[in-house]
């Protein structure tokens, strides 16, 4: 049998049609491909930029940073004992949080602030060392509260027990630093139940142990040796390690290396989605350049678009859609140029600080959650009125959520409808008269909660 190698162009062909991970996988292994590959268009019906994980479509690449000694151990990403996420350490193993305020561990300060093991403690202790002893005591009382799920024996109702059970996970914040009362453990009204605290206490432990590791490290002069792994998975499937580079005390540059690998120097690389997850401050490559049609933001960080503007392809603008998830803090995030040239907007979290810049956007489409409040004061109507005066083109349209009854938006209709002179009430509408054979219409639907979206439309007639 004849083989013979592929012409440029029938590798280019080739190279186009397969799945993106797949090329990604060729690149890395292949470099004589390299050149042509990176020439064939990408094409993503989906890409996240995430907290040290980056995912293409249904397959995720992460990077986080292990300590390598008789078992491994992942020191960064988001604890779950205290819900702070950590992106280097010391060399000692010490997070990154604590080493920027000045060594001290987090709670007992007085404050209503998390301790290390994610408990609010409400002891109030100043020196650092005075915290960690405090910790050590916690642990100890944990493997004491462990030892009494060990020995306890419930009287039965093995059917039962649910509500019982829902109440002794709510004694989190009562028992710190005590053992279980009788009472209290008589809230386990069976084994099942039971069991599920004793595994939980048990897993609580290992990881209450492994973030007192740094500090033994740096009592004893232990500098363990860190890696960061590159690791590739599918779904809930279990990791596979693809890549392990040595640690140099910034975390954020593999996440930059990883996305240079996969994206970088591309002549058309083009996406339907592309989601951001906030949180983490992303160093884009030089050579990283994207199409994209919607934009997502989730989290609590900022936005830093500025960062984020340069990356994305001068054919993208304007975007045909930006959504954002997280409680704004700062208002004038909104105001960059790169939300306020797109086409639609989506915006959910704490968003009242954002309600007095409501008039101000010019999008056709705006969904955004809005406490109730605000359709029974003067701001909706002046924002019904400010669409009149500039005489907004058909087809505009505001959507907002409030989580409220059918009753609640019946009675938004019948307030704008007492508010503002000309309008015409219907069962389900209200039309306020505007030039050129229009209306600004309110109306009510039913969204997927079970509750009432109040619609802001402008419609001809």
């Amino acid at each position: 049998m004849n083989s013979k190698p592929l012409t440029y162009d029938s590798l280019k062909t080739v190279i186009q049609y397969m799945e993106p991970n797949t090329r990604i996988l060729l690149y890395s292994k292949i470099p004589l491909i390299r050149t042509v590959e990176r020439r064939v268009p990408l094409r993503l019906k989906e890409l996240v930029v995430g907290n040290h994980h980056i995912r293409v479509n249904d397959i995720s690449y992460s990077y986080e940073v292990y300590q390598m000694n008789d078992t491994k151990n992942v020191v960064s990403g988001r604890s779950r004992l205290n819900g702070r996420t950590v992106c280097d350490v010391d060399e000692f193993g010490i997070r990154d949080y604590i080493t920027k305020a000045g060594g001290m561990v987090p709670g007992n300060n007085g404050h209503v602030e998390r301790n290390l093991f994610g408990d609010y403690d409400r002891e109030n202790i100043p020196s650092n060392e005075g915290r960690l002893e405090r910790l050590k005591k916690l642990l100890e009382v944990e493997k004491q509260q462990y030892s009494q799920l060990l020995n306890y024996r419930p009287n039965g109702n093995v059917n039962g027990g649910h509500r019982s059970f829902y109440q002794f996970t709510r004694l989190r914040e009562d028992t710190i630093g005590r053992i279980y009362k009788q009472e209290e453990l008589e809230l386990l009204e069976n084994e099942e139940n039971v069991k599920k605290v004793v595994e939980s206490t048990k897993e609580r432990i290992k990881r209450m142990k492994k973030e007192l590791v740094p500090f033994e490290n740096k009592r004893n002069n232990i500098r363990p040796n860190f890696e960061i792994h590159f690791m590739k998975s599918r779904g809930n499937k279990p990791l596979h390690l693809i890549k392990r580079i040595n640690y140099t005390r910034d975390l954020h540059k593999a996440g930059e290396y990883l996305m240079e690998v996969m994206f970088g120097k591309r002549r058309d690389f083009q996406t339907n989605l592309s989601r951001f997850y906030l949180g983490c401050t992303t160093q884009y490559p030089r050579s990283f350049k994207i199409k994209a049609n919607k934009l997502c933001f989730i989290g609590d960080g900022p936005l830093n678009l500025d960062r984020l503007k340069p990356v994305i392809d001068e054919s993208s603008f304007p975007l045909e859609e930006i959504s954002i998830q997280k409680p704004f803090h700062n208002p004038q995030e909104i105001e960059h140029e790169l939300i306020g040239n797109c086409k639609a907007l989506k915006l959910s979290g704490k968003c009242d600080l954002l309600l007095r810049l409501i008039p101000t956007l010019q999008h056709q489409s705006v969904d955004f959650f809005i406490p109730s409040y605000y359709f029974e004061r003067e701001p909706f109507i002046t924002l019904i009125r400010s669409w009149i005066e500039t005489n907004n083109p058909v087809g505009t349209c505001f959507t907002f959520s409030t989580y409220q009854s059918k009753q609640h938006a019946i009675e938004v209709l019948h307030f704008v409808n007492n508010q503002i002179n000309g309008s015409v009430l219907f069962f389900d509408r209200v039309d306020i008269p505007m030039a050129n054979s229009k209306v600004v219409r309110i109306s009510y639907e039913s969204d997927k909660q079970d509750s009432y979206l109040i619609k802001m439309t402008v419609v001809s007639l």
